[in-house]
């Protein structure tokens, strides 16, 4: 879309255009909401200074707010497929568009990213968007550290005073309460006004630039940014289109590095997503066919978390800026003294729970499996060589849907197999994830506990969890299916078309990963002609591996079938589409199963 000749009125006009594109087509389609409605004069200004005419490049930290960009950039005519399988994708991603230039589905990269770009490439301005709660982030913080020589670079505050849901911590504190009061500005402008009157001004000069220093150094992120060696522009009213033109004019004509601090409305323009910015950060498409009631596995460990702390006094619950999301909204607001929301800092939430628990204290630290991977230098050096009794709650386990391949949970399993001294748990039923709760309490070593994007699942009549053993669900013969989390219940629902194709045979529910019941393993593998291990998982270093490396290393002689997630980047679309496609689920699965076992590709 070409800016060029357009007026601020016409760009203002092309902001509400835009503004109900974005709202018909999320809350049809689903998808961010109120974060892209707060940068639409944000985007629209830097596009029209920073053209793609010249040597510029855009990042975006992260791909929640670039609704607006990926319509400024090709694709105003595709954005109706947003977030729909085969259709625009949820974020930035080089593979997408040209105009692309760096991935975005996790919040803290866009700085270190647009520094290595700015120093391979000299001649070329590199601007990243980053938000106030992003900007925490430890990623950030060393890349702001390592910039102050980068002539070349534009670093964007969008400051709404909120992540997911609130900002937390002191750094976002500061910003809120000094920065939007705009005082150092007054006070430099008041010391500018003085110094140049007459020769009381030139007398008092010296005195009143140390006040001036003083006063700087109260504010962040100014001094931040200043004492970095950043050129500081704000604070800016980021939905004044005149406003916003003027300062980035200046700032393209000005040497670097510049930082822009500017303050934005989350929702700005949708009444309801103003007043609710949380609950329509991510909103998902309106469904007439939901049944109500129904729970989540993340509700059902949020009110069993509630529940055992209220006899267990050491219970604490962490969350890395997703309370709502990981079902523990109940929880923080029970017990506020116990609840510990570390923002988006994942690798400091690994080891604040480890410093909670080597205190004595049992956290409970609930986070998505694809943010989880931020911090595996944390679970090996910090959790692990300590053996210390974290739990971690790893929610969205396996593919998740519309958010994509930034956010699928499909190396959780991979990587915790790796690591020493941890369990791993995938509760196969909503009754099991409740006993495997009321049993992590006193489990004295660290343990991954995971469950998938679903709503609770029971079976009639089913025995109860026990660690390191597995349960037979349905006996038959020839065929022994392991399925681990959410695999059971696919399992049995294809039940009756595998005994249609001659393919039926033994269920078990193999809720312990870690540690496997190898005696289940050694009395019985010896009794089928196959056998199939299924979970919700990559399948290099997964479940399917671990029992292969064991009967390797016995005297088993059976060939195991591993039906998993076969690549690495499973793309955008609704879960139930994708777990089809990449035969996990219907008869797509019954298909993948007949083939491996009759040997057909």
């Amino acid at each position: 879309m070409n800016l060029d000749n357009m007026t601020t009125e016409k760009l203002n006009e092309l902001c509400g255009d835009i503004r109900k594109k974005i709202i018909d087509v999320v809350l049809k389609n689903g998808g961010h909401l109120a974060s892209n409605l707060g940068v639409v004069e944000l985007t629209v200004a830097l596009k029209k200074i920073f053209t793609s005419n010249e040597k510029n490049k855009i990042l975006f930290d992260v791909g929640h707010q670039a609704y607006v960009y990926k319509i400024l950039t090709g694709r105003e005519e595709e954005f109706s497929t947003l977030r729909t399988y085969k259709g625009l994708g949820p974020f930035l991603d080089p593979k997408e568009s040209k105009e692309d230039y760096f991935i975005s589905g996790h919040a803290g990269s866009a700085l270190s990213a647009g520094c290595g770009i700015a120093y391979a490439e000299p001649d070329t301005r590199v601007i990243v968007v980053i938000g106030d709660a992003s900007i925490a982030n430890g990623h950030s913080l060393e890349a702001l550290n390592n910039m102050g020589n980068l002539k070349n670079m534009i670093v964007i505050l969008n400051d709404n005073d909120m992540s997911i849901g609130k900002s937390v911590g002191s750094l976002s504190n500061f910003f809120s309460k000094m920065i939007s009061s705009r005082v150092y500005m007054n006070v430099k402008k008041d010391v500018k006004n003085i110094i140049g009157k007459g020769n009381f001004g030139k007398k008092v000069k010296n005195t009143l630039g140390r006040a001036e220093h003083s006063i700087k150094n109260f504010f962040l992120p100014m001094s931040i940014s200043e004492n970095l060696g950043f050129k500081y522009f704000g604070v800016i009213d980021g939905h004044n289109m005149g406003e916003l033109l003027k300062v980035f004019q200046k700032a393209k004509e000005t040497e670097g590095p510049i930082f822009i601090h500017v303050r934005t409305k989350k929702g700005k323009g949708y009444k309801p997503a103003e007043e609710h910015k949380e609950k329509f950060h991510g909103v998902s498409p309106y469904n007439p066919f939901k049944t109500e009631g129904q729970k989540t596995y993340s509700d059902i460990f949020g009110e069993k978390l509630v529940s055992m702390a209220e006899d267990d006094k050491d219970i604490c619950a962490i969350s890395a800026g997703m309370v709502k999301g990981t079902g523990l909204k109940e929880f923080f607001e029970k017990f506020p003294e116990r609840s510990i929301d570390v923002g988006i800092a994942e690798g400091h939430g690994v080891t604040f729970a480890a410093g909670l628990a080597i205190s004595g204290k049992k956290p409970y630290y609930a986070i998505y499996s694809t943010f989880l991977s931020r911090g595996i230098g944390q679970l090996i050096h910090d959790v692990s060589l300590q053996k210390l009794p974290v739990r971690f709650m790893i929610d969205r386990a396996g593919i998740v849907g519309e958010d994509g391949k930034t956010h699928h949970g499909i190396y959780d399993v991979s990587f915790l197999l790796s690591i020493p001294n941890f369990a791993i748990l995938s509760p196969t039923t909503k009754k099991e994830l409740e006993e495997i709760l009321e049993f992590s309490k006193g489990y004295n070593y660290p343990i991954g506990i995971r469950y998938s994007k679903e709503n609770g699942f029971d079976i009639e009549g089913d025995t109860a969890f026990v660690f390191g053993k597995w349960r037979e669900i349905r006996k038959g013969k020839n065929n022994l299916y392991i399925a681990t989390g959410s695999m059971l219940k696919e399992i049995l629902d294809v039940e009756m078309l595998l005994k249609e194709k001659g393919l039926e045979g033994t269920i078990v529910s193999a809720a312990s990963i870690k540690p496997m019941d190898i005696e289940y393993i050694n009395k019985n593998f010896k009794n089928y002609d196959n056998i199939i291990v299924l979970e919700e998982n990559y399948y290099i270093n997964s479940f399917g591996n671990e029992i292969i490396d064991y009967i390797n290393s016995s005297k088993i002689n059976k060939k195991i079938i591993k039906i998993g997630i076969e690549t690495g980047a499973v793309p955008h679309g609704k879960r139930g589409i994708l777990l089809e496609e990449y035969g996990l689920r219907g008869q797509k699965l019954v298909e993948r199963i007949e083939g491996r076992i009759n040997g057909e590709s």
